[in-house]
């Protein structure tokens, strides 16, 4: 796994200007994260592979590079052994001396224009300070994960989740 996990390359450059990547949540999930791991081919240069721990136990904004002002990253998170315990504690131990994680509102079904679930979503908040007297910051990440049964039906044996970190609006309305 250590070699599949890329750096922060600079891709700017490459874009064509004006370009804004805005895939909807099933286009996120159908185009990215299922040829992710199935390993269909793809130019993910928009993307950052990051450990699932790595990027919830640290403050957002060091997982992220800023060049231009960005509000939004994306990322494949390599699912790691540890981050299943995390997720089933919110996440509340999960943070560094700065914060910590914790999921808001309910888990949310994405589904195909037939009904069917492709993914699970969850959202995720940045608090600052501990998990007892924390305060909400304006960074939040939208992570997806596919159904465990996928996994099997593929033959996948690394388990990967996409996340859309965002910063910026303050989030005390949920």
């Amino acid at each position: 796994m250590e070699d599949q996990v890329a750096g922060n390359e600079d891709y700017g450059d490459k874009l064509p200007v004006g370009f804004r990547f805005l895939p909807t949540d099933v286009e996120f999930v159908t185009h990215y994260l299922i040829n992710k791991v199935i390993y269909n081919p793809f130019s993910s240069f928009i993307f950052q592979e990051i450990n699932a721990t790595e990027l919830y136990t640290k403050s957002p904004k060091n997982s992220v590079q800023f060049c231009n002002g960005e509000r939004e990253w994306f990322f494949f998170i390599y699912m790691d052994m540890n981050i299943d315990n995390m997720h089933n504690k919110a996440i509340e131990k999960g943070g560094d001396e700065l914060g910590f994680w914790q999921s808001i509102g309910d888990r949310k079904c994405v589904k195909d224009t037939n009904g069917n679930i492709l993914a699970t979503k969850i959202t995720f908040l940045y608090f600052s300070g501990s998990p007892s007297h924390g305060k909400k910051t304006h960074w939040r990440i939208d992570e997806f994960r596919l159904p465990i049964q996928f996994y099997t039906l593929h033959n996948s044996k690394e388990k990967w989740a996409a996340g859309r970190l965002t910063r910026g609006r303050d989030y005390t309305s949920f």
